[in-house]
């Protein structure tokens, strides 16, 4: 006998956006960082040596987990990749929320909407 079960999408859709808070605005970010927060940049070394926001540290995602002692739980921490399109800054939300970090933000816009907002950038090169 086949037994099928309905899976409620919505619910899921909850947990992710309680996971983390999504922030468009660059002000937020430098406000939160004047706070004490932890930036992170998810993207490739590469990439990050090419342009990150100033003061980011470069986790990727594929290293995160093994980085982990490395964080602290008691600040709030930002990701951010490259920009509104990339998924990695979310994958690592996730990826942190999983391992029960807390105040949790993901900078939507990345580096590219941090330039384009008028921020400056760094360059590791």
């Amino acid at each position: 006998m086949l037994t099928f079960y309905s899976l409620d999408l919505s619910n899921i859709w909850c947990y992710i956006m309680s996971s983390y808070i999504e922030l468009w605005d660059a002000r937020e970010v430098l406000d939160l960082i004047s706070k004490g927060a932890l930036i992170i940049d998810v993207r490739l070394e590469a990439a990050y040596a090419k342009e990150h926001i100033p003061g980011a540290i470069n986790i990727p995602l594929k290293n995160l987990e093994e980085r982990i002692e490395e964080l602290p739980r008691d600040k709030p921490i930002i990701v951010y990749c490259t920009n509104v399109d990339c998924e990695t800054s979310h994958m690592a939300a996730l990826k942190l929320a999983s391992l029960g970090f807390k105040n949790i933000y993901r900078f939507r816009p990345g580096v590219k909407g941090w330039e384009a907002q008028g921020q400056p950038v760094e360059k590791s090169l």
